[in-house]
């Protein structure tokens, strides 16, 4: 395809501009000529980067048939002049879009953030019948979109487009602004390359940047603090603000230094005048001048420089006005493996953020404006920086398995396919997207608790009791534990009167019921910390390597192993009597479940005999290493290694948390193991395996 985009672009500082640039890049790796109309080049500082001749070269490139060629409007100068004075970024844009396709046809044109891209690729479309796809961020669609005097031709700017990509809020905003949700996508967010955002390469040459900045009349100002080098620092990137954590920072920094810690900050970030002249005015007030280095922005493929020569790198926003806006920043961080602080606003943005743990993949701040404890936290990992690489490590694996699961370029060119050959997609819906670097992250709905319930009462064809006949607005009623139970004890009867066909359905009621009764357990207590971040207990800051054989691991209080005697595994994602086995494989296996009694329920996993074993040992009485020994005992051929291995994992899926048996009195925990209808007694742990989680219709798996 031949693709016009329009959109911020380096050297714009931000997200968007690194999302297009990224993303621009990418198509064109899978064969597309793509072609950029941007206004990029009429950024000022403070916005606008420090570019070297090669990082201009970079912009453009060529990947066998695809390429990626940019087109740059003017800067503004006396031939536009006009009054009131403004660049007219709209009728540039829009007309070096439609003299490029004068020249060669496009087939499809892709504006990322409405103003002005949004409004010029609309008018571009209009000029040559060419389908226009667009696409909100952050701010255009939480702020802009909301404005009077913008809000009716972003309305029509969206329903003349032929796709929209948005998800969650901003896509149910959209509906009800009456864009049709047929035409709303997700377009696959975006991937950082973690070939590019990798602990492998050079760190940033501070005295070599800073000649180079002095040289250049236009950024030179941007250049701030006396700090040159010679001792550890912390980074920040971005913008700098009230809601970014920048003042909380330099007041922590100026605790770090009355006690005698020597360490700086390294900012590269800028902001609004206002702003940047208060930063600058406070630290001098707290004398940190000595200590920071204020630099302007850089490419986004040179901000892994900066990365990989911090001890950790700050990401403190909080209580941001754009609740759905996330910031890519941490995602760049954790995969040049660098420690990641980061406020738990920022890290709860990222999907399946409880397995990075504060203190084993990242160090969480509760509260960025408690200067006291964030100084402490940074104070930590100063006095004790040896944890800081094995974080930052764990951080990487984390990220690069989450991107794992994106779909990226592939989603947004299927996204421009079907608009190019106006063809309807059936795509992702609005709330189906697992990728936090979209604008907005949609909570997943929680399952059907009752499926093989369903299927075995929808088999006996038995009315319940609150259902009355005929009446079509009482036919499905929901189902509970006790309407469970009287299905069961229905298709026990049937069998035994001889309908044998309707046997497997037993078996797959009475895992539901089983689970049912462990998430209904009122008496339950909530766990002690039910914030996933927060599992580790411990004297450091952080765990290191070696450190885990010492802690305690303490079984989640609200979890319950339950046992039986056949293959759960077999029912799983049944979704017709002919999907159950005909009869039950003998085999001893284990279903976690939690108890949903404080309001947190959290879905049934399927776990195998090493899990389940190591969860009975984990009452708060052992050490890792003392769990490790009970295994190696039960379960020839084992390691300590290997046992200590799953027990990290079990960390990571949020199934244990580890305390420091110096530091911690650990309560012990009720008996982990609730008895199925057809339970049987442990048999001793099979030799461990790699964990895995496996998505099902009722229960997850963790192998």
């Amino acid at each position: 395809m031949r693709i016009c985009v329009i959109g911020k672009f380096p050297p714009i500082q931000g997200g968007v501009s690194m999302r297009t640039y990224w993303a621009a890049h990418a198509l064109a790796k899978r064969g597309h000529e793509v072609h950029v109309v941007t206004n990029a080049k009429e950024a000022r500082p403070p916005f606008r980067m420090h570019m070297r001749p090669q990082d201009w070269a970079r912009c453009e490139a060529r990947y066998g048939d695809g390429s990626v060629t940019v087109h740059w409007t003017d800067p503004v100068d006396g031939s536009q002049s006009y009054i009131p004075m403004a660049s007219p970024f709209v009728s540039k844009l829009a007309t070096v879009a439609a003299r490029a396709h004068s020249e060669r046809p496009f087939d499809v044109i892709y504006s990322h953030y409405l103003e002005p891209y949004g409004v010029a690729g609309h008018l571009v479309s209009d000029i040559t019948g060419v389908p226009h796809v667009a696409r909100m961020a952050g701010s255009d669609a939480g702020r802009l979109w909301r404005h009077p005097q913008f809000e009716l031709l972003y309305d029509h700017v969206l329903r003349s487009a032929e796709l929209v990509i948005a998800t969650g809020p901003v896509a149910k905003r959209a509906i009800a602004r009456r864009i049709d949700p047929a035409r709303i996508v997700f377009g696959g967010g975006i991937v950082v390359p973690d070939d590019v955002f990798t602990p492998d390469g050079p760190a940033l040459d501070l005295k070599q940047l800073r000649r180079e900045v002095v040289a250049d009349p236009v950024l030179r100002d941007l250049l701030w603090g006396d700090f040159a080098g010679g001792k550890p620092y912390f980074g920040i990137c971005g913008k700098l603000g009230g809601s970014k954590g920048s003042f909380p920072l330099l007041a922590a920094m100026h605790r770090l230094k009355r006690a005698g810690l020597d360490v700086a900050l390294v900012a590269l970030a800028q902001g609004h005048p206002v702003v940047q002249k208060e930063f600058r005015a406070r630290a001098r007030k707290l004398g940190l001048t000595d200590r920071i280095l204020q630099l302007p922005f850089l490419p986004h493929w040179r901000v892994p420089e900066l990365l990989r020569g911090c001890l950790a790198v700050c990401c403190l926003e909080q209580d941001f006005p754009i609740v759905f806006h996330t910031p890519i920043i941490p995602r760049e961080v954790l995969l040049c493996g660098t420690c990641l602080v980061g406020s738990t606003e920022v890290i709860r943005k990222l999907p399946g953020h409880g397995q990075l743990v504060h203190g084993y993949g990242c160090v969480a701040i509760e509260d960025v404006n408690d200067v006291e404890a964030l100084s402490a936290r940074l104070a930590a990992i100063v006095r004790d920086p040896k944890p800081a690489a094995t974080v930052g490590a764990r951080g990487r694996r984390f990220a690069r398995e989450l991107q794992q699961e994106m779909p990226f370029a592939q989603m947004l060119e299927c996204t421009l396919e079907a608009a190019a050959t106006r063809q309807p997609i059936h795509a992702m819906t609005q709330g189906s997207t697992t990728d936090a670097s979209v604008d907005d992250s949609p909570a997943e709905p929680r399952e059907d608790r009752f499926p093989l319930t369903r299927l075995a009462e929808a088999a006996i064809g038995e009315a319940t009791d609150n259902r009355r006949a005929g009446d079509p607005a009482a036919a499905s009623p929901a189902i509970d534990l006790a309407r469970a139970r009287e299905v069961l004890a229905a298709v026990k009867r049937r069998v035994a009167k001889g309908e044998a066909s309707l046997a497997p359905l037993a078996p797959a009621v009475e895992i539901e019921i089983a689970i049912a009764a462990v998430e209904n357990d009122t008496a339950q207590p909530p766990a002690e910390a039910s914030d996933p971040l927060f599992r580790l207990h411990l004297r450091r800051w952080a765990m290191a390597e070696g450190d885990l054989a010492a802690l305690v691991p303490l079984r989640d209080p609200r979890l319950r192993v339950i046992e039986f005697d056949y293959d759960v595994a077999d029912f799983m994602g049944a979704r017709t009597i002919a999907d159950l086995p005909a009869a039950p494989t003998p085999r001893r296996s284990y279903i976690v479940a939690f108890s949903s009694a404080d309001g947190e329920g959290r879905n049934p996993l399927v776990v195998d005999g090493t899990t389940a074993h190591i969860l009975q040992l984990s009452d708060g009485t052992r050490t890792a290493s003392d769990i490790t020994r009970e295994l190696d005992r039960q379960a020839s051929g084992s390691t300590d290694s290997t046992s200590l291995a799953w027990i990290e994992g079990l960390l990571v899926h949020g199934l244990i948390s580890l305390h420091d048996e110096r530091s911690q009195r650990v309560a012990r925990v009720s008996p982990v193991r609730i008895d199925a209808t057809r339970g049987s007694k442990p048999s001793p742990a099979p030799r461990p395996r790699t964990q895995r989680k496996v998505n099902r219709r009722s229960a997850a798996r963790l192998r």
